[in-house]
């Protein structure tokens, strides 16, 4: 098994690396030298024949999606014996099908291409759907983003916490992390979306009332329906109110959306590399490495993943 780095994941490979054993040598044996116009060209230093490759890189832009391409390309022309692509945040996971009339189904696409190219296996975290895993004919190794926060969380000793999904489609995220605090109370909020990142309305259903609140969410963009969300479970008479995302996107106003907000903490993973170099008092970023270097461990040993994806 070899492991290497895209030009988006240097920090989380370094971890994988240090947590597998594995000598980090290998982050420099992959070079991305871009030409001045912006062409992409991805050059192995040493063999890699007859190797499982993986590469780790988040698929969240053009230019990453196109890195991936070309070092899949480059590998199986290489000689690997298999090339599997590692990516934390799968970037067009919200287009899973047409909300909008005559829109594309991106993530569809992306599995088509990455296929194509003679990608063996993808390990993800999170899928916004996890219906994504059936436009895929290759092994989705599909991470429950949930297991990374256990840890911390377990370590505030809540009392009188209320776990809250966003909407109906964080139900089931919010109930499995719900298994690891058995006294802990439910509450969700209906919303109504106008248009992607812009929420008309919401009315939270469920009691948060000297509660401390965790909202649990797949995606953290804007912040603007966090903002709110939080607002309105503080008007509630909630004690405090944090959210959990594991993926920190952080577009936009999102900064200045969480500086307002009545939030005590953003909880996010590192699966996008980003989200370490910011500075913000109520942003922790708490590290994928570990569930993905268990993971790993487990594929290469032949064993079962079944119990380190479980709460």
């Amino acid at each position: 098994m070899k492991i290497f780095s895209g030009s988006n994941c240097k920090m989380l490979t370094h971890k994988l690396l240090e947590e597998c054993n594995l000598p980090d040598e290998s982050i420099s044996e992959l070079k991305i030298d871009k030409f001045s116009d912006g062409e992409l060209l991805p050059q192995f230093t040493k063999s890699i024949r007859h190797e499982d490759v993986y590469l780790v890189q988040t698929s969240s832009s053009s230019d990453s999606i196109m890195e991936i391409l070309l070092v899949a390309d480059a590998s199986k022309r290489s000689g690997c014996k298999s090339f599997n692509l590692i990516s934390p945040y799968m970037g067009y996971a919200r287009q899973d099908k047409t909300d909008h009339i005559r829109s594309s189904i991106g993530s569809k696409m992306l599995a088509d291409i990455f296929e194509k190219v003679g990608i063996s296996s993808l390990l993800t975290i999170d899928l916004h759907s996890s219906s994504i895993q059936g436009f895929y004919n290759i092994p989705v190794i599909h991470l429950n983003g949930n297991v990374i926060f256990i840890d911390y969380l377990k370590k505030l000793n809540f009392e009188n916490l209320c776990i809250v999904a966003p909407d109906q489609g964080g139900i089931k995220k919010s109930i499995d992390l719900a298994k690891s605090f058995p006294d802990s109370t439910f509450a969700m909020i209906n919303k109504k979306r106008i248009k992607p990142n812009e929420v008309h309305s919401m009315e939270l259903l469920g009691d948060v009332k000297d509660k401390n609140v965790i909202i649990i969410d797949d995606i953290a963009d804007t912040l603007g329906t966090i903002k709110k969300a939080s607002s309105l479970i503080m008007d509630k008479g909630a004690e405090s109110v944090r959210a959990i995302a594991t993926h920190g996107v952080l577009s936009g106003k999102a900064l200045e959306n969480l500086s307002d907000s009545n939030l005590t903490e953003l909880i996010v993973s590192d699966s996008i590399e980003g989200v370490n170099k910011i500075n913000h008092p109520k942003l922790r970023v708490i590290s994928s490495s570990r569930l993905i270097s268990k993971t790993l461990i487990a594929l290469n040993q032949k064993k079962s993943i079944h119990e380190i994806n479980k709460i």
